[in-house]
C-alpha cells in the first residue's frame, strides 16, 4: 500500500490576508493596463506582483518543510522523505 502523506497544516489567515494584498495588487495593475499606463510602469508593478506570490510561495514552503521534518523525527519513516522530495518537485516544477 502506497504511503500517504500527512495533510499539512499552515496559517490559513496570513496566507489568506496576503493573498486579498496581492489580488488588490493585481486588480490596480489590471486598471493601470486598462488607463493605457507607461508600459514600464506596469512591468514594475508586474514585478511587484510577482514578488508578493514568490514571498507567499516561500513562506508556505518554509511551514510545509518544517511539518514534515517534524514528522519525520516522530516517525523516522524514510518514505516520508522520498514523498517530500516528489512534494516540492511538484510544486516547484515550472
Amino acid at each position: 500500500m502506497p504511503y500517504e502523506s500527512p495533510q499539512t497544516r499552515y496559517d490559513s489567515r496570513y496566507f489568506a490576508n496576503r493573498m486579498a494584498r496581492t489580488i488588490g495588487h493585481v486588480k490596480l495593475v489590471k486598471s493601470m493596463v486598462e488607463s493605457g499606463a507607461d508600459c514600464t510602469e506596469v512591468l514594475i508593478q508586474l514585478a511587484a506582483v510577482r514578488g508578493q506570490l514568490d514571498s507567499i510561495s516561500s513562506n508556505l514552503m518554509v511551514q510545509y518543510a518544517a511539518q514534515f521534518a517534524e514528522e519525520y523525527r516522530r516517525t523516522g519513516d524514510p518514505e516520508l522523505l522520498d514523498d517530500f522530495k516528489a512534494d516540492l518537485a511538484k510544486a516547484i516544477k515550472k
